[in-house]
């Protein structure tokens, strides 16, 4: 059985109880039933990992004692940024949670013109931090030992400019250009993918990004979703210069 794992702060030491978050309390013990003696998995981001005991369960709060830490990372040697237009939050959100599991560094959401969700400045707060949350559920279930900086949402032109020293993807349909026809200088490159949204970028758009000389792909002649596009794109990086 899969030992479970829970992103938490650590203030606590090797052989000291460390109380659980009130959302770690509620799903280690009200959801999965953990009891006292078993075992979980604790990590706070900063790399590796340890691992704990329930040694208080609770109605209320729990707590687990640190036995040990594995010093590991699980993360991609590419440095990667998904800039992806904002879409339909149930696609976000499996966009999100994909991006993730496939080792991305950072999310920069993007507000293009054919986007769906314009996010409201005073939703914008309780947007990010469902965001945050899909990200950190993305990270126990994978085995990550550090979260993706999340970025607030820009235009695209404010993308294009902030991203300008980083290799630039776009996956753009009506693009020449294959995925294998792609070369970093070097291995140690950033690497930023872009994504349009559901109607694709505009015209305008497209010549936007060609004046900032960003490198344009197609990925065979289907038109693929935004949320496929995020799939495909992202392990076409992995496998070109990351750990697939």
């Amino acid at each position: 059985m899969r030992i479970p794992r829970f992103y938490q702060e650590i203030d606590a030491e090797i052989g000291q109880q460390q109380n659980l978050s009130v959302i770690n309390h509620r799903h280690a013990i009200q959801v999965l039933r953990l009891k006292l003696d078993d075992l979980l998995i604790l990590f706070d981001g900063n790399g590796g990992e340890y691992l704990a005991k329930v040694s208080v369960a609770n109605k209320r709060d729990s707590a687990a004692l640190l036995e040990s830490f594995k010093d590991l990372t699980t993360e991609s040697p590419l440095n990667s940024t998904l800039i992806l237009s904002t879409i339909k939050s149930d696609k976000m959100d499996f966009a999100i949670q994909k991006a993730v599991e496939l080792g991305i560094t950072k999310i920069q959401p993007m507000i293009s013109h054919r986007s769906v969700i314009k996010i409201k400045a005073d939703r914008l707060q309780k947007k990010m931090q469902h965001w945050q949350a899909i990200i950190i559920g993305a990270c126990e279930q994978s085995g990550r030992t550090h979260i993706p900086l999340l970025e607030e949402p820009i235009s695209l032109e404010a993308c294009l400019d902030k991203y300008k020293a980083v290799f630039c993807i776009g996956m753009i349909p009506k693009s020449t250009a294959k995925f294998c026809d792609l070369t970093l200088d070097n291995i140690e490159q950033s690497v930023a993918l872009f994504i349009g949204p559901e109607g694709g970028f505009t015209d305008d758009e497209e010549s936007l990004m060609l004046r900032y000389k960003i490198n344009t792909v197609n990925f065979g002649s289907r038109i693929l979703r935004a949320e496929t596009a995020v799939t495909a794109g992202l392990t076409a990086c992995q496998q070109q210069w990351g750990d697939l």
